[in-house]
């Protein structure tokens, strides 16, 4: 009995909230904090292809007078992560799923010309991992 009410509290979530503690007194969220790292960093452009995953992020940066030019869809190009461009690194943030699958190619191109590139993938909520959330792959093992 104890074994089927651990794993049901697996499944359910409770597990990780027990471990990960979240102020919900915050006015503040996870997109903020990525926008203020990269404007911190002097970053001025965030190459994106916009999705829900990444989407606080954009709001964010933008908020912060960072601009954020949109890429078309498939998108392997690797001119807007060219981040010796500018002399400075190349930001991409792109949507979890086929929009970090389709930039292997640019971040590949990007490191045999030896530019500095993040890139940022969105993902499902850890919550939802491995449970069918939408796009949920394994992203970390590209």
């Amino acid at each position: 009995l104890a074994a089927a009410l651990l794993a049901a509290a697996y499944r359910l979530g409770l597990l990780y909230q027990l471990w990960h503690k979240v102020d919900p007194q915050s006015p503040r969220h996870g997109g903020e904090l990525v926008a203020e790292v990269l404007k911190a960093h002097g970053v001025r452009f965030l190459f994106a292809l916009a999705g829900g995953h990444i989407s606080p992020i954009l709001v964010a940066s933008e908020k912060l007078g960072m601009i954020w030019k949109g890429t078309s869809w498939p998108e392997p190009s690797p001119a807007p992560m060219d981040g010796g461009f500018w002399g400075r690194i190349g930001v991409a943030a792109r949507t979890g799923g086929p929009g970090v699958t389709n930039t292997v190619t640019a971040v590949k191109n990007a490191q045999m010309a030896e530019s500095p590139v993040l890139l940022i993938g969105g993902a499902a909520a850890t919550l939802q991992k491995g449970r069918g959330a939408l796009q949920d792959i394994d992203q970390l093992s590209l």
